[in-house]
């Protein structure tokens, strides 16, 4: 795995991580991302600056993490670019990814991020979408 860094797509996505589960929001759209335990925990070390290849290192010294790893967090990460929740960014600086062995270990080591479409009608329903830069929400 070729070591690469990336950020939030800030453009069009918010994120919040509540409980160790990581809910990122599509505000163009109104589709939501939710993500497991393990892949919360690989999304905020990308979110901190860890590159693919020091998160991969972190795991990899977990025992019992498997030998098909780095296709699995490849897979995870080119989920991540398809729903663009993540853009790559270039350089940044060394960074110690920190990965919880038993959160890695009751996921699997399956780093998961699932589109969901069920809300999107509610979100755009919200008057926030509704407020103008300049003159701020008008209820009719």
């Amino acid at each position: 795995m070729e070591a690469q860094n990336y950020q939030l797509n800030e453009a069009k996505m918010f994120a919040d991580v509540n409980e160790g589960t990581a809910i990122v929001i599509n505000s163009i759209t109104g589709i939501y991302y939710g993500m497991n335990k393990f892949g919360t925990a690989v999304f905020e070390n990308l979110q901190a600056g860890s590159s693919t290849r020091e998160i991969l290192d972190a795991v990899k010294a977990i025992p019992g993490s498997g030998e098909n790893l780095e296709e699995v967090l490849e897979a995870f990460v080119q989920t991540l670019l398809g729903f663009d929740i993540v853009i790559p960014v270039s350089g940044g600086s060394p960074r110690i990814a920190e990965i919880d062995p038993e959160v890695a270990k009751e996921d699997g080591f399956v780093p998961e991020c699932t589109e969901y479409r069920d809300v999107q009608e509610l979100l755009f329903a919200d008057p926030i979408h509704e407020v103008d830069v300049d003159e701020g929400w008008k209820p009719e």
